[in-house]
């Protein structure tokens, strides 16, 4: 028992290490990629396009994304903006998306349909966010398109800003827009989940935890 108890401690071991030299991978998708686009979302200065998400634990942000399409023109933004929960909106005026913005990214979007990310490095702690792309701010002035061909995952919560509606905020369908956050947990996280799986082989194995530990 004790055995088979090392061994499956080794085996969660061995599936975490890679993860600890800091290789991103997606942490959050409103939809899974497909390829297919017939049309997009248009992503400009009177149109902001942005989903929420939520974090249980402090994390390495290191890009945003999202599968666009079409034929993009100059630079869009990508931005982080904190939530107070995970269906709720933006508390500031999208005009002020600027100030106050956790983090952001400008980019040119390749031509053609891509499953796109922008590298942005941020450290969020845990709580709601929304990635949110535009242009029109951060010095972004260009216009890229989003397509909505995806397959969903789950139900996500939309945000979005339409000039035409004014200055604010509104939870709009989306379905099938796949927006993108990719990251890694922080180094602490990973240290206290391997500390506890070192706890538990030790425990397994019959030694004392100081013992195990030194």
């Amino acid at each position: 028992m004790k055995t088979a108890t090392v061994s499956a401690v080794a085996a969660a071991l061995s599936i975490l290490t890679p993860l600890t030299s800091a290789e991103a991978s997606i942490i959050f998708q409103t939809a899974a990629y497909t390829g297919n686009d017939t049309g997009e979302y248009i992503v400009q200065d009177i149109h902001y396009i942005g989903a929420a998400f939520s974090l249980n634990a402090a994390t390495q942000i290191t890009g945003v994304g999202g599968q666009f399409g079409g034929f993009p023109s100059g630079e869009i933004f990508g931005a982080i903006v904190a939530l107070s929960s995970q269906t709720s909106l933006p508390s500031f005026a999208p005009s002020t998306i600027a100030a106050n913005a956790i983090a952001d990214v400008v980019f040119s979007v390749p031509s053609g349909t891509v499953d796109y990310t922008a590298p942005l490095n941020v450290t969020l702690g845990a709580g709601s966010y929304a990635v949110i792309f535009g242009s029109g701010a951060f010095g972004a002035s260009g216009w890229a398109g989003l397509g909505d061909e995806n397959t969903p995952i789950g139900a996500p919560n939309y945000v979005s800003y339409f000039s035409f509606n004014g200055d604010a905020w509104s939870a709009d369908s989306y379905d099938g827009v796949r927006i993108t956050a990719s990251g890694v947990p922080e180094a602490s996280t990973w240290a206290m989940l391997l500390a506890g799986f070192a706890g538990l082989g030790a425990v397994a194995a019959g030694a004392p935890w100081r013992k195990a530990a030194a």
